[in-house]
This record gives structure tokens, sequence and C-alpha cells, in this order.
């Protein structure tokens, strides 16, 4: 049900909102926008998906939704949809940097 190319949304809870893209496939998280690469992984246990994603800085000013950053980690968890769904979750190397994340089925893969 999860693997899919989706669109995310992202806020948080000092900076502000952003976007970008993931395909989320056979465990894999892979995606970005236009300033981060997002990698990692992810898994379901009781009905819950928890993913663990490496963001990290390729292009232009380290503005992400955490201020300036070149690199970080993110943990979230939530209850899976098939179209739209939300994950929430923390900064690993800094857990009282929070965030919420709209995820939104755009394709299936080929």
């Amino acid at each position: 049900m999860l693997e899919a190319l989706w669109s995310v949304e992202f806020v948080s809870n000092v900076q502000g909102a952003g976007a970008g893209v993931a395909v989320l496939e056979t465990g894999r998280v892979l995606g970005g926008d236009n300033q981060y690469t997002y990698v990692g992984s992810y898994r379901t246990e009781n009905h819950v998906v928890h993913a663990d994603v490496k963001v990290t800085h390729y292009t232009g000013s380290t503005n992400s939704v955490f201020g300036p950053a070149k690199e970080f980690t993110l943990r979230v968890s939530g209850k899976p949809a098939r179209e739209q769904f939300t994950l929430n979750g923390y900064v690993v190397e800094n857990p009282s940097l929070k965030l919420g994340i709209r995820l939104t089925r755009r394709a299936e893969l080929p």
C-alpha cells in the first residue's frame, strides 16, 4: 500500500513549512526538495509506519524548516492510508525539534 511516489508537505515547531517528494519502495525512502535530499528506511509494525530519514543539504542556502542545517535525521511515525496520511516526529539529534508531514499519493511505481 505504501509503495508509490508521494508529495510531502511538512511543518516544524520552529521555522515554518516546506514541501518535496518521496518515493517509498521496498522499505526505502528516497526523495528531496529544492535544497535537501531525503534518504532513509521505513517499516510497518502493528498498522503503524515508522521511518528514519537522513536529510542532507545539497545546494543553495541551508534554510530547512528547522533553520540553518547541513544534515539531520528525522524519526517519524503514523498510521498509513492509501491516498493521504500524516506522520509526526522529531529530529534525532535534537528531539525538541518536532514536525508533522502530510503525504499525498501522486503516482504508482512502474
